[in-house]
């Protein structure tokens, strides 16, 4: 129980440390690695024959933190905070399975998983009073308890005499002062604007992260409890299911005509981009839809005492329909950006688009009955291609196909990418002050912006917490845009 107590404090302090004040940058690593590491421990000290294969979920857990350092997505910064913690749960619940399994029902335990700590806190706070009681311990607990205080008392005096000592050479040495300086200056700083109103904060903070993570330690590490019972299936009457996919099947199948004929082969007198500005978003759900459809039908195939092949066949066609149905939303929205400009929220479509294609290839295997646990294979699908989203930079390439078609066409939409792009799109929005000037005001705007930015960047403090690669980056390009345009800068 000590470990849980003290890794509840330090954690508690830690996370207002990094996260108080600050925006979202290399802290999310430094805390996210000690802690679901910490995690580990205190489930494997309960459980020895733990499932090693949930603990591969660190990799895009520590993945997604470290975009937080490397980027400055809002977007992927906003959902990695309900992102990591989902993953961190899966963790916990695979850790204590010896099968790792994704079912409906996971839902509601990762919601018990967040919620249940809170009951525990009281029951936790009591065992935690125990390690400070002196009564009925034996000699091993006082030795503890001794040796606690050693450490405590240690931390106490070292702290800063260690301080004193730095400052000290930091004013006798110029290198030294270099090295260490800044942190002196950042910690002075700190102290010199703390307030009474923030000590209070700061201090609330603390307690209540305290509570939650010691109910929340306290919980896994001896409340935790899986449920294994397995549900089982009544056999069901699959003729409804039946009907669905034969009418679905007739309605695509008509659909897909239409699409080959009008879309792809082009024998209708339309405007193909104001064809396609209706359209994608509603195919992608009609797509997602189809993968519900076939998963409900084969289950009830698999309830069935015998396979039927009817449902086999329709499932079968329902993928073929289904990967038409992609394409054409993929080449809607081709023909619609290509008019219309690139926008995040387009490129997003994309890549849902390209996860559902993926996703048909395990569908395939489990219509013809190959064995495959397709919820795993889903959630790693889906997992690694959501990782590779964030890595990709979507600003960026949004910034350099926008630029590229101002090159090209002379058209851009400047508004867009200074309200919904960040640091990320720098590198590219620079090029436009490169370009000939194709539309009045274009140059002007864009420089007025990048040293808006630059300014921005400049006036901000980072220290080791926020550290964001994105925009220390943005600001040495502006940096060296601005050598240039310096004198320009009263147009």
């Amino acid at each position: 129980m000590i470990d849980i107590f003290l890794g509840a404090i330090i954690f508690a302090v830690w996370s207002v440390t990094l996260f108080y004040g600050k925006a979202i940058g290399l802290s999310m690593l430094l805390y996210i690695v000690p802690i679901t590491s910490f995690i580990i421990y205190i489930i494997e000290k309960r459980n020895n024959d733990v499932n090693k294969n949930a603990k591969l979920l660190m990799i895009p857990i520590v993945l997604l933190s470290i975009t937080y350092f490397l980027y400055n997505n809002l977007f992927f910064n906003g959902l990695n905070v309900l992102i990591i913690p989902t993953l961190i749960v899966l963790m916990i619940l695979g850790l204590f399975k010896e099968k790792f399994e994704l079912k409906l029902n996971i839902f509601s335990k990762l919601f018990k998983v967040f919620f249940k700590p809170f009951d525990n806190i009281g029951e936790a706070l009591k065992k935690s009073r125990k390690i400070f009681d002196q009564k009925d311990k034996t000699n091993i607990d006082l030795e503890k308890r001794k040796n606690i205080k050693r450490v405590i008392k240690a931390l106490l005096i070292t702290i800063p005499v260690v301080f004193v000592i730095i400052c000290l050479l930091s004013s006798a040495d110029q290198i030294f002062g270099n090295v260490f300086g800044n942190i002196i200056e950042n910690v002075f700083d700190l102290i010199r604007g703390i307030q009474l109103s923030t000590v209070t904060e700061i201090t609330i903070l603390i307690i209540f992260a305290f509570f939650y993570l010691l109910g929340f330690f306290y919980y896994i590490s001896s409340k935790f409890e899986i449920d294994n019972k397995e549900k089982i299936d009544k056999k069901k009457d699959s003729f409804t299911i039946k009907m669905i996919l034969g009418a679905l099947d007739v309605i695509y199948l008509i659909f897909c005509y239409i699409q080959i004929k009008s879309l792809f082969m082009r024998q209708t007198n339309i405007n193909y981009a104001e064809y396609a500005r209706q359209g994608f978003f509603q195919l992608m759900i009609v797509s997602l839809i189809n993968l519900y459809t076939i998963l409900l039908a084969k289950k009830r195939e698999m309830q069935d005492e015998t396979k039927n092949k009817y449902i086999k066949i329709m499932c079968l066609a329902m993928i073929v329909f289904t990967f038409i149905i992609l394409i054409s939303a993929a080449y809607r929205m081709y023909l619609y950006e290509s008019v219309y400009g690139y926008t995040f929220l387009r490129l997003l479509v994309y890549c849902i688009l390209f996860t559902e294609a993926v996703m048909l290839i395990p569908t395939i295997m489990y219509i013809i009955d190959k064995k495959i646990n397709l919820p795993i294979v889903y959630f790693t699908i889906v997992t690694s291609v959501y990782i590779c989203m964030n890595f990709a930079n979507f600003e960026n390439i949004i910034a350099k196909r926008n630029v590229d078609r101002y090159l090209q066409t002379g058209k851009i939409d400047l508004l867009y990418l200074e309200m919904d792009t960040g640091t990320d799109a720098i590198k590219q929005i620079v090029r436009i002050l490169d370009a000939n000037e194709n539309e009045v005001g274009i140059k002007p705007e864009t420089r007025r912006y990048l040293q808006e930015m630059y300014f921005d960047l400049e006036s901000e403090g980072m220290d080791f917490r926020d550290l964001n690669l994105s925009k220390i980056l943005a600001k040495k390009k502006i940096s060296e845009r601005l050598g240039k345009i310096w004198d320009l800068m009263d147009y």
